[in-house]
């Protein structure tokens, strides 16, 4: 045991203290807290940033559209132009205007008796995105109140006419044991959450899956593995390599989580947020648990397969054709995880979620957004032990015989006669 716990300090250390993990730490804190600041940033950058838009004083729309984007944001400002006698002359007007700077551009709007039906914005500049959606909302707006004075509706009859639908998601028969449906703000919250702890799993499997197989690889090629194994048993290296690299990622993962959640405290996140009513109280334990589960089983599962490929090669420069089918494998998973943030609950990702290469992504996901009875979630985690039991067992015995076979890389074939002759 004693061995044991000195592998998983050498391999914790050796890796968290290494220059390379500092600095990929360092970085993925930086891009942490840039995305979640983003919109902070840029509204910085664009918060002095007013689009003029010259509209000439013509109609009863032009005072109208004015008071309207008044009352929204300051992002737009309606400057008055007087009217020049002709479309041609307003135009000229304005681009004189706009060459001297005084506008951003002009909004040439034509009417008929009375309603606006078409408008043309003018600059040298594309308007944005924001802009020119709040532009056609008012625009739409003024002619939805025209035409509803030209039929004579009343403001009870427009009320109802403008009222939206609401659409309720009910389940007839939910699922025996399954949770409460969910209301949408936690749905909203689920997703978002869903999706990045599924990549955050991927990620951190792919990872350190490949960190582990690449360390087997390198000291067997150098020879190290000679020395290692007349002191330490392979079994005591297997595990102890792999626990330590667990460690080393929920560590990894914790300064992540710690970083995201001192971002997203932050007031005008916070704000962002409650504009969105999204509250961090919706977000279900559940989902937290589920998580720590599946990672630390898919983790296990993964890593003793890259063990035992890594001990079966040699050579460097062979170790990614030999991950290869653990790559693909993973990678399925992760894309079956993406196609069930839509249909949680479809068949195909519902069958999916119980085989136990995909299991950690996809039953998590289920888990999140859909609505597994009790006994299915059961099952998923009698399902992992197992395969953790079998896998971590099997990857022992090629483990054991792979350190001690050099030279091109072993078929499965040779790798079984090993075992018979070692007695493994």
């Amino acid at each position: 045991m004693s061995n044991m716990m000195s592998v998983v300090r050498f391999t914790f250390k050796n890796r968290f203290l290494a220059k390379a993990s500092i600095v990929s730490t360092i970085i993925f804190v930086v891009l942490i807290s840039v995305v979640i600041n983003l919109p902070f940033i840029i509204s910085l950058f664009s918060s002095d940033d007013t689009t003029s838009i010259g509209i000439t004083q013509s109609g009863s729309y032009s005072e109208q559209m004015a008071a309207s984007l008044q009352q929204e944001e300051e992002k737009i400002k309606i400057v008055l132009l007087p009217d020049a006698g002709s479309p041609e002359a307003n135009l000229q007007q304005a681009k004189e205007r706009i060459d001297n700077g005084e506008l951003t551009g002009y909004l040439e709007v034509a009417e008929e008796n009375g309603v606006l039906f078409k408008a043309v914005y003018h600059s040298d500049k594309s308007l944005g995105t924001s802009e020119q959606s709040m532009l056609t909302t008012v625009l739409q707006s003024i002619k939805t109140e025209a035409v509803v004075k030209e039929l004579g509706l009343s403001q009870e009859q427009l009320a109802k006419l403008n009222s939206p639908i609401e659409l309720e998601s009910m389940q007839l028969t939910p699922a025996e044991g399954s949770g409460a449906e969910k209301e949408p703000g936690e749905k909203m919250v689920a997703v978002g959450l869903v999706y990045v702890l599924v990549f955050l799993l991927f990620m951190s499997v792919m990872l350190y899956g490949n960190l582990i197989s690449t360390e087997v690889t390198a000291e067997k090629s150098s020879r190290v593995m000679e020395i290692l194994i007349s002191s330490i048993s392979p079994l005591t290296q297997m595990f102890g390599k792999v626990l330590g690299m667990l460690l080393l990622g929920l560590s990894q993962i914790g300064i992540y989580i710690v970083v995201a959640a001192i971002n997203i405290m932050l007031p005008h996140n916070l704000e962002i947020l409650s504009s969105l009513d999204i509250q961090l109280s919706q977000i279900p334990l559940s989902l937290i648990a589920g998580f720590l589960f599946f990672y630390l089983s898919g983790f296990l599962l993964y890593a003793f397969l890259f063990a035992a490929v890594g001990s079966l090669v040699s050579r460097t420069e062979d170790l990614g054709q030999a991950v290869t089918p653990l790559t693909f494998i993973l990678l399925a998973g992760f894309y079956i995880g993406m196609f069930g943030l839509s249909s949680p609950d479809s068949t195909f990702v519902v069958v999916t979620s119980y085989i136990p290469f995909f299991t950690p992504m996809i039953m998590f996901l289920r888990v999140g957004l859909g609505e597994p009875a009790l006994w299915e979630i059961g099952l998923s985690i009698v399902i992992m032990l197992a395969s953790i039991g079998f896998f971590g067992w099997l990857s022992a015995k090629i483990y054991r015989v792979g350190v001690l076979m050099y030279g091109k890389r072993p078929s499965w074939k040779e790798v079984r006669k090993a075992m018979k002759a070692y007695n493994v």
